[in-house]
């Protein structure tokens, strides 16, 4: 008899499939995560902003990542298009991380044993079967095969297969994906020591520069010790033409100015290596027992410092959308589609925030490397801007004069009589919650929020609440004090705010105030 499939078998060992193994298996799932061996001598240095921390406290690996010794880092210094010296410090004196991506894998892969994850290393997927489009999860909806370093061959079923195979996307290879045309971009990488400090500011920041055909960061991992990496389009380079790595490294670097001058103390002690930074996305990253996670599914521009976040809040999505699908089937359809959407705006999010710094570049270097990238990304924006604006822009609302209109009204007026605006809907929508889909009602209006997937919280505000207890009361005061009495209190200024939101948009309707914009 064949063995019972197990629930969950994740390819790929990096943070995505490390994290998604260690949130299933505390959820009480089957786990069997397969990861391939990794050549030490190629890891890479990562930036880690400060908004990781919460995907930490979500993995229950935050004490684990404040003893692991990783570089804490304030920020980022930039050069963009001239030598100018610009230098961006994380907001209210947070930090991030600097971390060998290495080191970091590792941590993560023995927190992800340590839930429970069956971690098979040295695992090379050699084939993988998957449920047709039209069905719906079974039993085993993936049959995975692997061979390992005594050169056995072996053979998992499972309920949902995870790839979080980054790049090499074991299976987004098949068909998945759709490369991001005119975006061929190398990544050129050495790492440089210099003990006596780097002359900055601030020696824990990244570094990026631009030239004129390329662009250079540098991610410092110790006080002494730096990844330094030039990204070039291969067909506009000597490399292309024949030249050796390291001679088309040095003259990439050649070009730099800052870079340059804190590199000249500095000993390279590495031979530089090249890899494929070329940018591509999946359309569709699930299906029945299937997802694509992290840089399986999409990857994004270094510019952003973000993929190892974008990596970490994939794996959580994935592991909130299989465990659903694992205990409610009724809405594994729904968290399905969820996931799709959610990935398409992380990836449709991060095109328009590198549209910005390459059209700037472009304005400074008037070079192909420059102006073509700028040129997709401005096509892509415009191409998904309905599907992918923010929900809700709260800064946009503050300056709103519908809202602030409404706002000096509640303030000055006498008293109040509030009624559901005519064209409100309360529906029942998709959300998250920290492991879960489930469906919750929102409030639905024609044309806010723009998404059209409705609005439930506003500044913590539960907005549904509000509008079912704003017909009761007369007085704003009374109201807010009902509201405080039935969910969890808020500030008199955001429970302004919100009430005033909901009057500007047409949620709700003020009969002692003149009609407004609606």
């Amino acid at each position: 008899m064949a063995p019972h499939p197990i629930d969950v078998v994740i390819v790929g060992g990096g943070p995505a499939g490390a994290a998604a193994a260690r949130l299933l298996a505390t959820w009480g799932h089957s786990v069997q995560l397969l990861t391939k061996t990794v050549d030490r001598s190629r890891s890479l240095g990562e930036s880690l902003p400060p908004s990781c921390r919460k995907l930490f406290d979500l993995l229950g690996a935050t004490a684990a990542i404040d003893t692991a010794g990783f570089l804490a880092s304030s920020g980022n210094t930039v050069w963009w298009g001239d030598e100018t010296t610009r230098t961006a410090c994380f907001a209210d004196g947070a930090t991030g991380l600097q971390v060998d991506r290495h080191d970091l894998d590792a941590l993560l892969l023995r927190l992800a044993g340590q839930a429970g994850a069956h971690v098979q290393a040295n695992a090379l997927v050699r084939g993988a079967r998957l449920a047709p489009v039209d069905s719906r999860p079974g039993p085993a909806a993936a049959t995975i095969s692997y061979s390992t370093d005594d050169s056995s061959t072996h053979t998992i079923e499972a309920q949902f297969v995870l790839d979080c195979s980054g790049r090499a996307g074991v299976i987004a290879r098949r068909g998945f994906r759709v490369h991001d045309v005119g975006r061929t971009t190398l990544a050129l990488t050495a790492v440089w020591m210099r003990r006596d400090g780097w002359d900055l500011g601030d020696e824990t920041h990244t570094l990026v520069e631009t030239y004129r055909d390329g662009w250079a960061w540098s991610v410092p991992v110790t006080p002494s010790r730096r990844y330094v990496t030039v990204m070039v389009d291969p067909r506009v380079t000597d490399l292309d033409r024949g030249s050796a790595i390291t001679r088309c490294y040095e003259a990439e670097l050649a070009k730099t100015a800052a870079l340059r001058r804190v590199l000249a103390p500095a000993t390279r002690v590495t031979a530089p290596w090249g890899c494929d930074a070329s940018l591509y996305h999946a359309p569709t990253c699930g299906g029945p027992g299937m997802l694509l996670v992290g840089d399986a599914a999409s990857f994004i521009d270094p510019l952003s410092s973000y993929g190892v976040k974008k990596a970490l809040a994939s794996a959580w999505l994935a592991a909130v959308v299989v465990h659903t699908s694992l205990t409610n089937s009724a809405l594994a359809a729904v968290a399905l589609d969820l996931f799709n959407q959610r990935e398409r705006e992380i990836h449709a999010a991060a095109v328009r925030q590198s549209a910005q710094f390459f059209a700037d570049a472009a304005t400074r270097h008037h070079h192909p490397f420059w102006t073509g990238r700028a040129t997709m990304d401005q096509m892509a924006e415009t191409g998904d801007a309905g599907d992918t604006a923010p929900e809700i822009d709260i800064d946009a609302l503050r300056r709103d004069p519908a809202v602030m209109a409404a706002f000096d009204t509640l303030r000055q007026g006498s008293g109040i009589r509030l009624r559901r605006g005519d064209h409100l809907r309360v529906e029942a929508r998709p959300a998250l919650t920290i492991r879960d889909v489930v469906m919750e009602d929102r409030l639905v209006l024609p044309d806010w929020p723009p998404t059209g997937r409705g609005v439930r919280f506003l500044r913590d505000i539960d907005l549904v609440q509000l509008v079912e207890l704003a017909p009761d009361h007369r007085q704003v005061p009374d109201l807010y004090e009902a509201y405080n009495r039935r969910c969890a209190p808020v500030s008199l200024p955001d429970f302004l705010g919100a009430l005033s939101v909901l009057l500007a948009k047409g949620a709700l309707r003020n009969d002692m105030m003149e009609p407004g914009p609606r």
